[in-house]
């Protein structure tokens, strides 16, 4: 090739408006698996799991709301979002991806290596106490006997301080047919044994990643080929998909935050986590999406298709889950303290100990009040210096509120914020990889959708309809 042709080669590729940023990724990556290295040579098995877990569930919720604004996008046709949706595109494919990411979890699943703090055993100790005097007295109502010892818990087989499994209902199930006749102490397993089971939970991870990637990549694949052609039925094939996706979209998500971050506790009720999930994913990842499109309008190709208006739609979306959040989180929090049952209450005793009342704190000021006053005025969510202030914030606080649903299961009262920095070598490592395959995405690709029936009324530019242009050529 000729030095000529390499040149404009070189110029038809699609900027980026990141180039001193492209070896970034590849320093996230090796730093985060050093750390993840001497995290398991220090023989931090129980916290790194712990923290790959939240790692994993921090981005798959920026993915699932890239999914979620493509989704509504194409069922309400919107036109604010074309500018920006090849972005959450790109961020949408990346969660068949997030399976790699998965499968050390799915295979661990199972395996009994989780040792937990004394003050976090102490706290599994009571609640088994009392959720069995709670089958007690269920069963008294009922006219039935039931035999109680004061100290008996679900795992009182194999001594209190032998390890259990990472989800210690696969341990229970594993005790339960094990036994002849079957038997297990472990009563919120035996009732929930039914959607329990691990066959059904290892087909339910696979059918959710098959599901994200059939429609994530269907709908990016029709909107590239629009590109191509410039033929509206892809914007029809695409809505036809979004009608179903939508259900698909509820449906996954919430099988997804109960199976793998809901299912550590499994004793737990709560009809609101899905919907509590769902609010932060979106929440986080409009702010994501936010910063990138900041960024490529600033130094990138997009500077002449991202308005300040569209800036400002998707700052107005964030400040509405910023309350949508609240008002799930609060809903859930005073159902459960109102209603007063042990099955439930345990969950906030457990995370008003210790460092966790601050972390709730923290997560309830920097979730809804902080976000909210600072976005109250119109001019601030155009202003770079605020929204890029607010998103730092919006990351940290997501990353505690994730913590918050993990880890005071292994640490009850103290050992989380001396092992953080295994933590931060999780989220560089995956968010590392992610990075790499979202600009590889974004190179390959353009950087919008060129030939979109509305991006023309995106950009302000008003097109003349046929009939018009007739009566000027008159």
């Amino acid at each position: 090739m000729t030095a000529k042709k390499k040149a404009s080669a070189k110029k038809a590729e699609p900027e980026t408006g990141l180039p001193a940023w492209v070896k970034l990724p590849l320093a996230l990556i090796l730093i985060g698996a050093v750390i993840a290295i001497v995290g398991i040579l220090m023989g931090e098995k129980t916290h790194l799991a712990h923290a790959w877990l939240v790692s994993f569930m921090f981005y798959l919720s920026i993915c699932l709301g890239g999914f979620f604004l493509v989704l509504l996008h194409y069922l309400l046709d919107t036109h604010w979002i074309v500018p920006i949706r090849r972005i959450a595109e790109h961020l949408a494919c990346l969660l068949p991806l997030l399976a790699v990411f998965f499968v050390p979890i799915a295979l661990f699943s199972g395996s009994e290596f989780v040792t937990i703090s004394a003050g976090a055993k102490a706290s599994e100790h009571e609640k088994n106490n009392n959720a069995l005097k709670a089958d007690k007295k269920a069963a008294e109502v009922h006219g039935e006997k039931v035999e109680y010892k004061e100290g008996e818990s679900d795992h009182a087989a194999h001594g209190p301080d032998s390890p259990r499994a990472f989800y210690s209902w696969m341990q229970s199930e594993k005790e339960y047919y094990a036994s002849v006749p079957n038997e297990t102490h472990d009563h919120a397993w035996r009732a929930k044994r039914g959607y329990l089971s691990t066959g059904f939970w290892h087909i339910r991870w696979v059918l959710c990643f098959v599901i994200w990637g059939v429609f994530t990549w269907l709908m990016r694949k029709h909107s590239l080929a629009q590109d191509s052609d410039g033929d509206a039925k892809w914007t029809g094939y695409n809505r036809k998909l979004a009608a179903a996706g939508i259900f698909v979209f509820a449906a996954t998500l919430t099988i997804g935050a109960i199976d793998w971050m809901k299912g550590l506790e499994h004793q737990w009720f709560s009809t609101m986590y899905g919907v509590y999930y769902f609010a932060g994913s979106v929440w986080v990842s409009l702010i994501t999406i936010y910063v990138i499109a900041l960024r490529l309008k600033t130094h990138g190709p997009l500077k002449d298709v991202v308005q300040k208006k569209t800036l400002k739609d998707i700052a107005t979306l964030f400040f509405a889950f910023t309350v949508f959040y609240a008002y799930i989180h609060f809903s859930q929090y005073f159902l459960i303290w109102n209603a007063s049952i042990p099955e439930e209450t345990f969950w906030y005793v457990k995370r008003e100990q210790g460092p966790w009342w601050w972390v709730g704190m923290l997560i309830i000021f920097g979730h809804f009040f902080v976000p909210f006053l600072a976005l109250l005025r119109q001019d601030v969510k155009v202003r770079s210096e605020v929204m890029i202030t607010v998103a730092v914030l919006a990351w940290f606080i997501h990353f505690c509120d994730m913590s918050y649903n993990i880890m005071p299961l292994i640490h009850e009262s103290s050992g989380w914020m001396e092992l953080i920095w295994i933590d931060l070598g999780c989220l560089l490592l995956m968010g590392g990889c992610l990075s790499i395959a979202f600009l590889y995405f974004f190179k390959k690709h353009p950087p919008y959708p060129q030939r979109d029936p509305r991006i023309a009324e995106t950009m302000g530019v008003y097109v003349k309809l046929h009939s018009e242009a007739k009566v000027v050529g008159k």
